[in-house]
């Protein structure tokens, strides 16, 4: 089996801030989740300008959505501080998206109708970007995702011919292409797994991390055993069957594509059948309900996620006004990922809207989009998150994912990895 150096190179994170975010400058005493009740030093009678969020709020993956639409309001909240859009009064217009497209769909159609709005970070899920992305393109709104991974989103679904779908649609994590193949380097390599079993949810993001996953594992000389992919409706899925069908293979360790809660729930499944490998999954998996849910079976389980672990990340000053403001849920890894699109779009309106300043806000809003946007794309940014710039696509440059394991009762990180082609 090939080694994975030769496909990873050395993890480099890049944490400097640059002098046109001024991160540092000023980490804010508090903030709200309230967009009307930002603190800020702007002018209150500025015109605002609004960046919007699509996540799941209400239902669906909230503990995900929850710490992004935060993490946004906290850069928003500090924009506002450093008066970083003179003229302007920044606003944040947080709408759910409940993990379901239709939901996802209305939110970015209720954006775009907004002539306020300026860009949008978002969405979570890669199904409901799929629907948000064009909506939100045919308003010339800018999308900066912190958390999609379903490279189809980018460069199509024909990967040897990649085409850009959106030319308004960014995204500051690395795809599944690389995600499923350092999950099966993992296996190859580290854990020295030779079988596996493949259980998937039907949904698009989940499918196609199974079956990347499933090409660089075989690549790497390994057999996959057996590949099921559960039905369209979660309510049809049974659970149990399918967990006793792989363990039945006798695989070394079982894959599962898809979210924390049905990943859970299989866990469970998958231990009352009697087995006791591991059973490995991508970002969806990787969160404390995945857990909580499945209690003592989820020992051992493993799971990648985007960029570095948030205890890693050489970023204090966002995590202390994170803490400050008194947010309900934790930022999760997407929270500094979601506080960068923040502050990207932000330093992009800013030097748009620049010749405005005298004029505090004459400028009409909308009218500008579309030069944010190509400023978005041709930008290198330095964030808490790294140095990021985006390719003719749209998908970041800087690819980097970390594997982790639940060790007593918490996930820890095993190993980081920077992606190169």
């Amino acid at each position: 089996m090939s080694s994975p150096h030769a496909r990873f190179g050395p993890l480099r994170l890049f944490v400097a801030v640059t002098a046109v975010v001024l991160l540092a400058a000023a980490c804010s005493n508090g903030g709200t989740t309230e967009a009307a009740d930002a603190s800020s030093t702007a002018d209150e009678d500025a015109r605002v300008v609004t960046i919007g969020v699509i996540a799941p709020l209400d239902n669906g993956l909230t503990d995900f959505g929850r710490g992004m639409a935060s993490s946004v309001q906290l850069a928003v909240d500090e924009a506002n501080e450093r008066n970083a859009i003179p003229g302007y009064r920044i606003a944040v217009e947080a709408l759910d998206d409940s993990s379901d497209p239709d939901v996802g769909e209305q939110a970015a159609r209720t954006l775009a109708a907004d002539p306020s709005v300026i860009g949008v970070v978002g969405t979570y899920n890669s199904g409901v970007a799929a629907v948000a992305a064009p909506v939100l393109a045919d308003a010339d709104i800018v999308m900066v995702s912190p958390s999609n991974t379903d490279p189809t989103l980018t460069v199509g679904a024909d990967r040897a011919n990649p085409t850009r779908v959106n030319d308004n649609y960014f995204r500051v994590v690395a795809t599944d292409a690389d995600q499923g193949r350092l999950l099966a380097d993992y296996a190859a390599d580290d854990l020295a797994a030779a079988t596996v079993a493949v259980v998937t949810e039907a949904k698009s993001v989940s499918s196609g991390l199974a079956n990347d996953f499933q090409a660089a594992f075989l690549a790497d000389g390994g057999t996959v055993l057996s590949f099921e992919t559960l039905p369209d409706d979660r309510g049809s899925y049974n659970l149990p069957a399918a967990a006793t069908a792989a363990v039945a293979v006798n695989p070394d360790f079982i894959f599962f594509g898809g979210e924390y809660e049905v990943a859970a729930q299989f866990t469970n499944a998958v231990a009352s059948a009697g087995f006791t490998g591991p059973v490995m999954g991508g970002d969806g998996m990787k969160d404390d309900g995945f857990i909580t849910v499945a209690g003592a079976a989820s020992d051992g389980s493993l799971a990648s996620s985007v960029g570095v672990p948030n205890s890693e990340l050489d970023a204090p000053d966002f995590f202390a006004a994170y803490d400050a403001a008194g947010f309900k849920n934790p930022p999760t890894e997407y929270g500094p990922y979601a506080f960068d699109a923040a502050n990207l779009i932000i330093a992009a309106a800013a030097e748009v809207l620049a010749s405005d300043a005298e004029g505090a806000g004459e400028q009409d809003v909308a009218s500008v989009r579309t030069e944010v946007r190509d400023l978005v794309q041709t930008t290198q940014y330095t964030g808490i998150t790294g140095t990021v710039s985006f390719d003719e696509f749209g998908d970041t440059t800087l690819r980097v994912f970390t594997i982790y394991q639940v060790t007593d009762g918490a996930w820890k990180p095993v190993v980081t990895r920077q992606i190169s082609d």
